[in-house]
C-alpha cells in the first residue's frame, strides 16, 4: 500500500524570496522534485509526524464539490485530479485521489475506478457518476451529488445535536446515582443498622444496590465499557445491531416521527437525484439494495416495491403507506400521472426536510425540561428511599 507523509518545506523562489508551506508526498525526494519543477531553490524539507485520521464525509463532499467546479470550468479530468492532489492536506484523501488518478491513467473510467477502490462514495453515487460520464454531464452530476451530500450531512448534524442531550443526561444521571449509592447511602446503612422493624422495600433495594456496587464497582465498570465498545465496533460491521438501535428509537414516541421523516427524506432525495440523471426506476431502486443501508425496514420495503413492479403495478401503487405515509403515496401518484416522478421525488425530499427541521427545533426545546425532570425524578426517588424510614420512626415516636 502507498505510504504518504506530511512535510513542511522552506525554499526561495525565482525572485529569491523565502517561501514556506506544507505538502503531502511519498518521500522527500518526490516533494523536492516537485518544488524544483516550480522553480524553487535552497529547499529545506522536514517531515511532520502526525496521526493518520479517517476522512470525514464532509471532507469527501468538499473534494467532490471542488472537482465539479473544475470540470464545469472545462478543466480536463486528469488535470483536475492533479490540482486536487496538490492542494489536499489529508493523507487518506490524498491516497484515494492518487489511486483514482493512477487507475484513470491506466485506462479505467472514473466510475470503474471508484467501484474498484470502493471507498467513500455510495453505490448510488457511483452509478450517477457512470451516467454523467456517458452523457457528458459529469461536472453537473458531481455538483448534484455534492449538494445532496451536503444536505444529508447537515441533517445528520442536527440529529446528532438533539441526541447529544439525552446522552449527557444519561451520563449525569448515572454519575449522580453512583455518587449517592457509593458515598451517601452507606452512611444511611450504618444509621439504620440497629433498626428492628423491616425497612421499606425501596430502601432495601437501594441498600442492596449500594452494597453490590461497593464490592463490584470495578467489575461493573469493565463490563459496561466492554459492552459499549462491543456495540460500537460491531454495529459498523453487523447491520442488525444498528437496526435494533433504530427500532428502539422508532418505538419512542418522541423520536419515531423523526425516524420516519429521515427515511422519507433519504429515499425521495436519492431516488429523485437518480431519476433526474435518467436512471431507470428499477435500476435506481436496486441501487438502494446494493448500498446496504442500515435502515432494514427501508431495505425490506424496497424489495417489496420491486416485487410489485415486476407484477405490473405502478410505482405509487407499490409503495406501502404505513412506511412512507399516505401523503407521499398521493404525491407520487400525481407525479406518475403528470410524468414528473423525478421532480416530485425532489419536492417530497425538500418538503419533508423542512418538516424535519421544524420537528428537530421543537424537540430541542422540549428535551431540556423533560431531561431535567428525569434527573429530578432519579434524585427524588433515592432521597425518598433514604428518608422514608426516618419519617416512619417519627410516626412511631409521635404515636408513642
Amino acid at each position: 500500500m502507498l505510504k504518504v507523509y506530511e512535510f513542511h518545506w522552506k525554499a526561495k523562489n525565482r525572485f529569491q524570496q523565502l517561501q514556506k508551506g506544507k505538502a503531502l508526498a511519498c518521500h522527500r525526494t518526490e516533494l523536492e522534485r516537485r518544488l524544483l519543477a516550480k522553480g524553487y531553490s535552497q529547499i529545506r524539507i522536514q517531515r511532520n509526524f502526525r496521526f493518520v485520521t479517517q476522512a470525514s464525509s464532509e471532507s469527501i463532499t468538499q473534494v467532490i464539490k471542488q472537482l465539479a467546479l473544475l470540470l464545469n470550468a472545462a478543466v480536463p479530468l486528469k488535470q483536475a485530479l492533479n490540482m486536487l492532489l496538490e492542494n489536499t492536506y489529508h493523507i487518506r484523501i490524498y491516497m484515494w485521489l492518487n489511486d483514482l488518478n493512477r487507475l484513470i491513467e491506466s485506462g479505467y473510467t472514473m466510475s470503474s475506478s471508484l467501484t474498484k477502490l470502493n471507498l467513500y462514495l455510495a453505490k448510488s453515487e457511483i452509478q450517477l457518476v457512470r451516467i454523467g460520464e456517458q452523457s457528458g454531464r459529469l461536472g453537473e452530476i458531481l455538483q448534484n451529488i455534492a449538494v445532496n451530500r451536503y444536505q444529508t450531512e447537515k441533517l445528520h448534524k442536527k440529529i446528532k445535536k438533539i441526541m447529544f442531550y439525552p446522552v449527557v443526561t444519561l451520563i449525569i444521571s448515572v454519575a449522580l446515582s453512583l455518587a449517592m449509592l457509593l458515598f451517601i447511602v452507606p452512611q444511611f446503612i450504618e444509621l439504620y443498622s440497629g433498626r428492628e422493624k423491616p425497612l421499606p422495600l425501596i430502601t432495601q433495594m437501594l441498600f442492596t444496590l449500594s452494597l453490590f456496587l461497593q464490592h463490584s464497582l470495578l467489575q461493573v465498570t469493565i463490563v459496561s465499557l466492554l459492552a459499549v465498545g462491543f456495540f460500537r465496533f460491531f454495529a459498523k460491521k453487523y447491520r442488525f445491531l444498528t437496526a435494533i438501535k433504530n427500532g428502539v428509537l422508532s418505538a419512542l414516541p418522541i423520536f419515531n416521527k423523526i425516524v420516519e421523516n429521515v427515511r422519507i427524506v433519504f429515499f425521495s432525495q436519492n431516488l429523485g437525484l437518480m431519476l433526474k440523471a435518467h436512471i431507470r426506476l428499477e435500476t435506481a431502486l436496486n441501487t438502494f439494495l446494493a448500498t446496504q443501508s442500515q435502515d432494514l425496514r427501508l431495505q425490506k420495503e424496497i424489495e417489496n416495491i420491486l416485487a410489485q413492479l415486476k407484477q405490473g403495478y405502478r410505482f405509487s401503487e407499490s409503495i406501502n403507506a404505513s412506511v412512507f405515509g399516505t401523503q407521499v403515496v398521493q404525491m407520487l401518484a400525481i407525479g406518475e400521472q403528470s410524468g414528473n416522478v423525478a421532480q416530485m421525488c425532489s419536492y417530497i425530499g425538500e418538503l419533508y426536510r423542512q418538516q424535519l427541521d421544524d420537528q428537530i427545533e421543537l424537540l430541542s426545546q422540549l428535551l431540556e425540561p423533560i431531561l431535567m425532570l428525569i434527573i429530578g425524578l432519579i434524585i427524588g426517588t433515592v432521597l425518598i428511599g433514604l428518608y422514608l424510614p426516618i419519617f416512619d420512626l417519627g410516626g412511631l415516636v409521635g404515636g408513642g
